[in-house]
C-alpha cells in the first residue's frame, strides 16, 4: 500500500486525495431484532470506494446494521483517531491501525477492545498464523488483518539475456541471495543494457528494507524497551550494501518512488524488488518480464516484509455485538474478506480468498505471473517479517527512513546509523 506500508506503502491508493465520508443504509439483523437498529462508524485512511463492496454485502446480510465510513486523509489519521477517541470516545465503533507502534500505543491509550475470543477462528481462517499473533500486545489481541503483502524479486528476461545472466529461479524454497543479485546487477552493468541495473519499489522505506536487517542478523533495529541499534554487525552489513548499491551506480539517486514502477515497466530496470501489485505494473508495459521470491543474505536468515491495515474495535464503542459481526465478515469469513480486498487490489488473508486471489493474478500474465500464489503463500507462512510493535514506533520509522535516505545519498553507514541510534532513542525517551 502501506506507505508507509499499509498503508500501503505497500497498498495502492490509500492517500488517493478527495476523500469523502459515506455512509450506507440498513434495517435489520439479529443484532438489530435484540436491540433495534444498530450504526456503526467505521474509521479509515481509504477512498469510500475501498470498503464499499463489503459493507454492501454486510448489510444485506445484517440488515439492522448499517456502516457509516469516517474516510481519514492518511496524513490526519493517526492525529485525528487519538483526538476523537482520547476525547471520550469520539462516536467511532471500528478503526483500521497500522502495524507497528500504532497498534501498541492506541492499546496502552486504551482504545482498542480485546479480541482474544475471534483469535482462535482468525488463526483457523488464515493463511498463516503469524500474521495474527503480530496484531498481539502482550499476548492479548488487539486488531486483525483483512489485507496483507510481500515482496518479490522482479526481472526484465530480455535485459538479462542481453546480459547474459541467468534469471533467478522461481522455487520459493531457493531464492537468490544479495550476493547473487549484485553480482548480476552488475553484469547488466557491465553489458550496458539497462539505465538502471536494480531498484527497489520504495526507496528509504522501513516498511520494504526492514527485511535487509532481519536476513543479516540485525534484528529490527528496535528492542523491546525502544532502544535503537542500526550499529550492530547485522544492521552495518544490510546498510553497506544499501550505500553501495549507489556508489557502484547499481541503482540511481534522485528517484522518487513514484517513478520505480514505471522505469522497470518501460524496460530502464533490469531487476526491481517491489509488491504483489508490481504483477499489474508489469504487465501494463511492454516486457518480457519474470518473477522470483524475495532475496536473502548469504548465511543469514530468509526475511520477507509484509503487513497491512488491521482492524480494531474501539474499547468505547456501544456497539460490541455488531462491531465484532462487521469485524468477523471482513477478517475472518471467505467471502466478507475477499469483498474487502476487491477494490483495493492486494492480498487477503483467509485461506480460502487468498487462493482464489493467488489464482487470479497467477493467471495475469501466463508465464511470467505463473508463480505467483505459491511464492507468497509460502513467504507468508515460512519467512514473513512484522513491523515491530514497539514503544515510540510513531518517531522510530521516520528516523529510520531518513537515515537510509541520507545512505542512499552518500552518508557513510556507521557515522549515520551511529547517529540514527542516538536521536531517534533520546525521540523515544521524550515521549515515554
Amino acid at each position: 500500500m502501506h506507505t508507509n506500508p499499509m498503508r500501503a506503502t505497500a497498498v495502492a491508493g490509500l492517500t488517493i486525495a478527495g476523500l469523502v465520508l459515506a455512509g450506507c443504509a440498513g434495517g435489520q439483523s439479529q443484532a438489530g431484532d435484540e436491540g433495534g437498529a444498530v450504526t456503526l462508524t467505521f474509521a479509515n485512511a481509504d477512498p469510500a470506494e475501498t470498503w464499499a463492496p463489503v459493507i454492501e454485502a454486510f448489510q444485506k446480510e445484517h440488515p439492522g446494521i448499517t456502516i457509516k465510513q469516517l474516510n481519514i486523509p492518511y496524513a490526519q489519521y493517526t492525529s485525528t483517531i487519538n483526538q476523537r477517541l482520547g476525547g471520550g470516545g469520539g462516536g467511532i465503533d471500528v478503526m483500521v491501525v497500522d502495524a507497528g507502534g500504532g497498534l501498541l500505543d492506541w492499546t496502552n491509550r486504551g482504545f482498542l477492545a480485546d479480541l482474544s475470543a475471534l483469535k482462535e477462528d482468525a488463526v483457523e481462517a488464515s493463511v498463516s498464523e503469524s500474521m495474527v499473533t503480530a496484531r498481539e500486545v502482550d499476548g492479548t489481541l488487539r486488531a486483525i488483518e483483512p489485507w496483507t503483502t510481500s515482496q518479490f524479486l522482479y526481472y526484465n528476461a530480455d535485459l538479462l539475456a542481453a546480459a547474459g545472466v541467468e534469471p533467478p529461479s522461481t522455487d520459493p524454497t531457493d531464492p537468490w541471495t544479495y550476493e547473487q543479485l549484485t553480482e548480476a546487477a552488475r553484469k547488466v552493468q557491465e553489458a550496458g543494457v539497462a539505465e538502471y541495473p536494480f531498484l527497489f519499489d520504495q526507496w528509504d522505506s522501513y516498511y520494504q528494507l526492514q527485511m535487509l536487517g532481519r536476513s543479516a542478523g540485525g534484528g529490527d533495529g528496535i528492542d523491546d524497551e525502544g532502544v535503537v541499534d542500526f550499529s550492530n554487525d547485522g544492521w552495518q552489513r544490510a546498510l553497506s550494501w544499501y550505500h553501495d548499491l549507489f556508489e557502484e551506480g547499481l541503482s540511481p539517486r534522485g528517484i522518487t518512488n513514484d517513478k520505480n514502477g514505471a522505469l522497470f515497466q518501460t524496460g530502464k530496470a533490469a531487476f526491481m524488488i517491489s509488491g504483489p501489485w508490481g504483477v499489474a505494473v508489469n504487465e501494463d508495459g511492454d516486457i518480457a518480464w519474470g518473477m522470483a521470491p524475495a532475496p536473502y543474505f548469504e548465511g543469514g536468515e530468509r526475511a520477507t516484509s509484509t503487513d497491512s491495515w488491521g482492524v480494531a474495535i474501539a474499547e468505547k464503542s456501544e456497539n460490541q455485538e455488531a462491531a465484532e459481526a462487521f469485524l468477523r465478515y471482513i477478517t475472518i469469513d471467505a467471502t466478507g474478506n475477499a469483498q474487502s480486498a476487491e477494490v483495493a487490489g492486494i492480498a487477503p488473508t483467509t485461506k480460502e480468498a487468498y487462493a482464489q486471489y493467488a489464482e487470479r493474478v497467477s493467471g495475469t500474465a501466463g508465464e511470467s505471473s505463473a508463480p505467483f500464489g505459491d511464492i507468497m503463500e509460502y513467504q507468508l507462512q515460512d519467512n514473513a517479517v512484522h513491523r515491530p510493535v514497539v514503544v515510540g514506533y510513531s518517531v522510530f520509522e521516520p528516523g529510520a527512513n531518513q537515515m537510509f535516505s541520507d545512505i542512499r545519498n552518500g552518508s557513510d553507514p556507521a557515522e549515520r546509523a551511529a547517529q540514527a541510534d542516538k536521536e531517534i532513542t533520546e525521540q523515544i525517551d521524550r515521549l515515554k
